[in-house]
């Protein structure tokens, strides 16, 4: 017959706004990155949560008599709030940054953010492998990437970035470093 299967593959779920807006935030930050010679550099934040369960095959489990099983094989258990390992990192074609690791249980602050990701990590990794005059920075949407303070640190320091405007959201095939996390996530 010729009939085969096929995994369906994941893409996002847009709003109607969202479809509105991305061809023309993409199209902006296309002619920003097209009319210039810029050294790209993004980053991303990830949470792993800290349990077997998110690992695909720890989801199930075999038995040959399930009245048999252990409570603790047999029962997925949850909390409100899974503590999870935030992973932070920023990528360009030159390279990684060093990462940033914490266990959180929210999501990472302003200052978290600008402290420990763009003080400690980005900014060695932009003057050790880049020129800082061709470098435009492409954070995601996070509100804490786009805080008061992460903007005037930015431009005190004569980093360009990619204003809020121009970055396209949920728009995971335009930023490479959502495909590493991808990779990451399904070992």
């Amino acid at each position: 017959m010729g009939i085969k299967y096929y995994k369906k593959q994941r893409a996002p779920k847009y709003t109607d706004k969202q479809l509105e807006e991305i061809p023309t935030r993409a199209r902006r930050l296309y002619r920003m990155l097209s009319n210039n010679d810029f050294e790209l550099i993004m980053d991303d934040e990830k949470y792993f949560l800290l349990q077997d369960q998110s690992v695909p095959t720890n989801r199930g489990f075999y038995t040959s008599d399930k009245r048999t099983t252990a409570p603790q094989v047999k029962f997925k258990r949850t909390q409100k709030f899974e503590p999870k390992i935030l992973v932070w990192i920023a990528i360009s074609e030159k390279g990684i940054s060093k990462p940033f690791f914490s266990k959180q249980k929210q999501a990472v602050s302003q200052t978290t953010y600008l402290n420990q990701c763009i003080i400690q990590r980005l900014m060695p990794f932009v003057t050790s492998y880049h020129n800082k005059e061709k470098v435009l920075f492409w954070p995601d949407l996070a509100s804490s990437n786009y805080g008061n303070n992460v903007l005037q640190y930015l431009d005190q320091n004569d980093v360009q970035f990619v204003d809020k405007k121009f970055n396209p959201q949920n728009c995971p095939q335009a930023r490479p470093i959502e495909t590493l996390w991808s990779i990451l996530k399904n070992m």
